[in-house]
């Protein structure tokens, strides 16, 4: 016999339905199918989280923003200086907030890894900005100075030179020692 209730199959004698609870009674018996036919009712499904298209789009727009982000915040801010960890930290934010909407939607069941990369992305753009910041690339712009930055490669950055500067003061500075 078959739940009434879920469609579960009950063994003869059970009083209550082992997946539902529902009472089996008289009313039941009465109503007892063969093993091979389907029960009257169709048997009962766990609620699932909605999955809407939009919470789909949003999880892959977000993802592919996250690995962007993630990319412009090193790449860029290697080759590109400040511009290129500003573009990183927008894509990082807007990945942020698409992937956090699609965490709700589905009830966390999707946007984890949307979330982690933009976390990435957006740890990465921040340092590089940074770093150049701290590097004087915001020192033109600022009109502190003369200097412009075109990234960390190349030999056109500002620590590079400040680097090797030092390295021959410290070089005259022990030639002149010994």
């Amino acid at each position: 016999m078959f739940c009434n209730q879920c469609g579960t199959q009950v063994n003869d004698g059970q009083a209550f339905c082992p997946n539902c609870g529902a009472p089996i009674g008289a009313q039941q018996e009465q109503n007892t199918a063969p093993m091979n036919s389907m029960p009257a009712s169709a048997p009962y499904q766990q609620p699932m989280a909605p999955m809407g298209g939009s919470s789909n789009t949003n999880n892959t727009i977000a993802l592919i923003l996250g690995i962007v982000s993630i990319i412009l915040g090193v790449l860029g801010g290697v080759l590109f200086g400040l511009f290129g960890a500003a573009f990183g930290l927008v894509a990082g934010v807007v990945a942020l907030v698409l992937s956090i909407g699609v965490r709700k939607e589905t009830n966390n069941a999707q946007g984890t890894p949307a979330f982690i990369c933009a976390l990435i992305g957006l740890i990465f753009s921040v340092i590089f900005a940074a770093g150049c910041g701290i590097c004087g690339c915001s020192q033109k712009v600022a009109g502190l100075g003369d200097y412009t930055c075109y990234g960390c490669v190349g030999g056109n950055c500002k620590a590079q030179s400040d680097l090797k500067g030092a390295y021959r003061d410290l070089n005259d500075f022990l030639n002149e020692w010994y």
